[in-house]
């Protein structure tokens, strides 16, 4: 099964996944405790295993602000979050906050990623969702994410998405943690 590690910010981080051999690592471009710019982002991917696929994380930004990041080569997909979502030149994944099964809507993208609703907020929250919701979820690849750790992500692994996604709960003291990160990953290519 393959990992995703969301919110990479600092070259410690980028150590952690490289170290853990994760699928992919996520960059946050819009307002977040994780944000960050084109330039850290870049800094980012160059440190970065390039087997390690770089994911975009965006909720509502401008297509012209999200192509550029496209364009210069800092990530090799892009993650919609909130209303909009355009055709990229590269793999998109479709991001719904679940409350019911009425949260997943038709999209173009060729994933989905399933993550927890919170009043309030408009990305991830840490947060877990009713994985019932996506039982029968069968249409496309989906990403699992919200509030998945080490003391649940057997649990998150059997509902069978085609990757689990995880930021704070791989995370010690507001950054990432290489142990955290290196038995996430075991445990997912294990399964």
């Amino acid at each position: 099964m393959k990992l995703k590690i969301c919110g990479l910010r600092t070259l410690h981080d980028v150590n952690c996944v490289n170290e853990a051999a994760v699928d992919y690592a996520g960059f946050v471009f819009t307002p977040h405790r994780q944000q960050i710019g084109p330039k850290t982002a870049r800094v980012l991917k160059n440190a970065l295993d390039p087997h390690i696929l770089t994911v975009g994380v965006f909720i509502d930004e401008p297509l012209d602000f999200i192509r550029r990041i496209v364009d210069e080569g800092l990530i090799d997909m892009v993650q919609f979050h909130g209303t909009r979502e355009y055709a990229m030149p590269c793999p998109t994944i479709r991001a719904f906050r679940m409350r019911s099964e009425a949260d997943i809507k038709p999209t173009a993208c060729e994933y989905v990623l399933f993550d927890a609703f919170r009043r309030g907020t408009r990305g991830s929250t840490g947060g877990m969702f009713d994985w019932r919701l996506i039982e029968g979820y069968r249409e496309k690849p989906f990403f699992l994410a919200g509030g998945i750790h080490l003391g649940n992500i057997r649990e998150a692994m059997a509902m069978n998405p085609y990757c689990i996604d995880i930021s704070s709960g791989a995370e010690e003291n507001g950054e990432k943690s290489a142990a955290k990160v290196r038995e996430l990953a075991s445990i997912c290519k294990s399964y």
